[in-house]
């Protein structure tokens, strides 16, 4: 009976137990942000869902905040890390994933790009319409 009621409550706590969220540091966004290469505001004209967790944001660059690389007005197409959209299990890491609605219902985002026009550390912020 020992090992019946072990064995349940082993089985109870694996069943009730939360996943690790394995985020870096805010500072290591913070510094991402900073240190980016290029930000830019996006008039966004289309999302499309390209994976359980991928999304891609095309539109305007509606004004760009630092940098050399964008001009106002240029189309861009950015890959945004994007979760909801799809059943998809919960990922640990560095990832920041923004929400699936909210960014196909958004028209306009911030972005924080490396040289390459990748978004540095996955930082992408969704904007309040003006």
């Amino acid at each position: 009976m020992r090992k019946l009621t072990f064995a349940l409550a082993a089985i109870a706590a694996a069943l009730t137990a939360s996943p690790a969220f394995a985020l870096l540091p805010p500072q290591a966004y913070a510094n991402a942000r900073a240190n980016a290469a290029n930000v830019i505001i996006i008039n966004v004209e289309a999302v499309e869902f390209t994976s359980a967790m991928s999304c891609t944001v095309r539109g305007t660059v509606g004004a760009v905040e630092r940098g050399a690389k964008y001009e106002g007005g240029a189309a861009v197409e950015l890959t945004v890390p994007c979760r909801g959209h799809v059943m998809s299990p919960v990922m640990t890491g560095a990832v920041i994933f923004q929400n699936s609605q909210a960014l196909q219902a958004s028209t306009r985002g911030r972005a924080y790009l490396d040289d390459a026009g990748a978004l540095a550390l996955y930082q992408y912020e969704i904007l309040a319409a003006e």
